[in-house]
């Protein structure tokens, strides 16, 4: 009986992936704009995963770290979005960045969703806060919402900077 179960252990580790962990959307969207919760979008996901729910993203310049895709939005307040993946062996979603029309609701508008800011000037959501194995940031850059994920492989993997 132990040999079987050694053996269907073994066999299993070829066929299932290890490493590849799909986070879910549903905590970490309290945190979203409305435009971001409709289209499906978490941090976490796979490259494949963003593919099939946006499939109008598409890749931007490569980098050796990292895996780009943009997106034009066609809504009348977000000029684009900006998706960076880890470029491990199964890309995972780290990065979310919205880019607004007026540079001057961008921060009022993330107090609106996010309340006031709770880490020198920017937002720390915990992994009790959003039910994830990664800390979740948000802050604002001229015309930009970035959402990021201490994410492995990601430029955060190590914690936001203070």
């Amino acid at each position: 009986m132990l040999f079987k179960t050694v053996l269907l252990v073994f066999c299993l580790s070829f066929v299932m992936p290890i490493n590849t962990v799909d986070y879910s959307k549903s905590k970490q969207q309290k945190f979203f704009p409305k435009i971001l919760k409709k289209k499906g979008i978490y941090l976490g996901m796979t490259l494949e995963k963003l593919k099939k729910t946006n499939p109008k993203a598409t890749p931007a310049q490569a980098s050796e770290f990292k895996i780009e895709y943009t997106e034009t939005s066609n809504s009348p307040e977000v000029v684009a979005y900006t998706y960076l993946l880890t470029k491990t062996e199964n890309p995972q979603l780290y990065s979310i960045a919205i880019e607004y029309r007026l540079m001057e609701s961008v921060h009022p508008l993330a107090e609106t969703i996010l309340g006031k800011t709770n880490h020198q000037g920017e937002w720390r959501m915990s992994e009790k806060d959003i039910k994830e194995d990664f800390m979740m940031g948000a802050w604002t850059f001229g015309h930009k919402l970035v959402y990021g994920a201490t994410l492995e492989g990601s430029e955060w993997e190590d914690g936001f900077q203070d």
